[in-house]
């Protein structure tokens, strides 16, 4: 079974005898199943401790059924694009690969990026990534996070980079139409340079935060960004920084198109003749499965 969007105005009374897991826009987990309640707008969760708690539909952020197999709590999409600029005869290829799951007790994504650009005067130019991130959520939003991830931008002068860290971080808000969390940690980097300097190995800080918008009616349309720092803690007044932007419209069922904007930033980056930063926009096609 895929995953139902639900306009709760237009729900008068929901009742089930199947047990549900459900979220509020505070982070509390709340399990049983449901009851009518004689107030429109809520619904009386009956628990295993025979307590019958109300909740207002307009404070549910999540539900999903207890019994549900995890495979059916996997979300994800890809997308392809292609660009090409006559006048300087630049061409970009594109893809992404992206899949997420969120349980009760857990949420973890995984994250494929390539990006291959094709210039004249200098050649191909590659900006890959892998990610990986897990966070295991607590009472009131809070969580903590593992992450890890291989990097290859030779625009900013790394062939490879591979981060492993971890941290703690919050859920500021938590509703149907939007998500806000904000985290901080460190992370163990080991960089490989395109040029001649020594691979080198690091230690850094992660201050980062997400922002997440959902309109879910159809068509359906979502905007995410992403911010992160990295603070050397090991090369005095280095840092560097990614940030991204994601516009996605549904066009027909499932297909959708996707405008993302990438910035990247290295105030020291260890290929002396390499770049400090390196920008882009990226329009693509692509295909969510559930």
């Amino acid at each position: 079974m895929g995953t139902v969007q639900i306009e709760w105005p237009d729900v008068v009374s929901l009742e089930s005898p199947q047990a549900f897991i459900l979220e509020d826009v505070a982070g509390n987990l709340l399990y049983g199943s449901f009851a009518r309640d004689a107030e429109a707008g809520h619904i009386a969760i009956a628990g295993d401790d025979r307590i019958t708690r109300r909740v207002a539909t307009a404070n549910i952020a999540r539900m999903s059924q207890s019994e549900q197999r995890r495979l059916d709590r996997v979300h994800g999409s890809f997308s392809l694009g292609f660009d090409y600029t006559k006048s300087s005869d630049i061409t970009v290829l594109s893809g992404s690969f992206n899949t997420n799951y969120r349980g009760p007790a857990s949420s973890w994504s995984f994250n494929v990026d390539v990006n291959s650009t094709r210039d004249p005067e200098q050649g191909t130019i590659d900006r890959d990534s892998v990610r990986y991130g897990y966070r295991w959520l607590r009472p009131g939003g809070h969580f903590w996070a593992g992450l890890s991830s291989f990097e290859r931008n030779e625009q900013t002068g790394i062939d490879a980079r591979v981060l492993v860290g971890g941290g703690y971080g919050k859920y500021f808000l938590q509703t149907t139409s939007n998500e806000v969390a904000a985290f901080a940690g460190v992370g163990a980097t080991r960089e490989w340079a395109t040029g001649d300097a020594d691979d080198q190995t690091s230690l850094e800080a992660i201050l980062g935060g997400d922002w997440r918008v959902f309109d879910f009616a159809s068509p359906t349309t979502s905007l995410t960004a992403r911010a992160v720092v990295y603070p050397s803690l090991t090369e005095s007044g280095r840092y560097r920084t990614d940030t991204s932007v994601s516009l996605r419209r549904e066009i027909i069922s499932d297909f959708y198109l996707d405008l993302s904007f990438y910035h990247s930033y290295d105030s020291d980056p260890p290929d002396e003749l390499a770049e400090t930063s390196d920008f882009g926009v990226v329009t693509s096609l692509g295909y969510s499965f559930y």
